[in-house]
């Protein structure tokens, strides 16, 4: 059985466990190996340094400083226009590729 987590906002995915901010999302990172992770840019979570939004760069940084935590799989599930590659380049070095 694969296992699937969405830190979302907004978004539903049938058979994910959902959080919808970036703190919730790094403990459920934390709490288990995931198969996949969906992810999403825009988290709409204010709560880092002085009111400043915690988005899912932020998540991916927070794996790439904890790569024991890295999922099988991360899927962007974000159609935020600047966000988007940002997160892709991270993903691309995570697991190495060159595109």
């Amino acid at each position: 059985m694969t296992t699937a987590l969405l830190i979302d906002d907004m978004r539903h995915i049938d058979g994910a466990h959902i959080v919808r901010n970036f703190n919730d999302g790094i403990a459920a990172l934390q709490s288990q190996h995931w198969d996949v992770l969906y992810l999403d840019h825009d988290l709409a979570d204010f709560s880092g340094p002085d009111g400043r939004e915690m988005t899912g760069y932020d998540v991916m940084c927070w794996i790439e400083a904890n790569p024991e935590h890295l999922p099988g799989q991360i899927i962007i599930v974000s159609s935020n226009a600047s966000g988007r590659p940002r997160m892709q380049m991270v993903i691309n070095k995570l697991y190495g590729r060159s595109y």
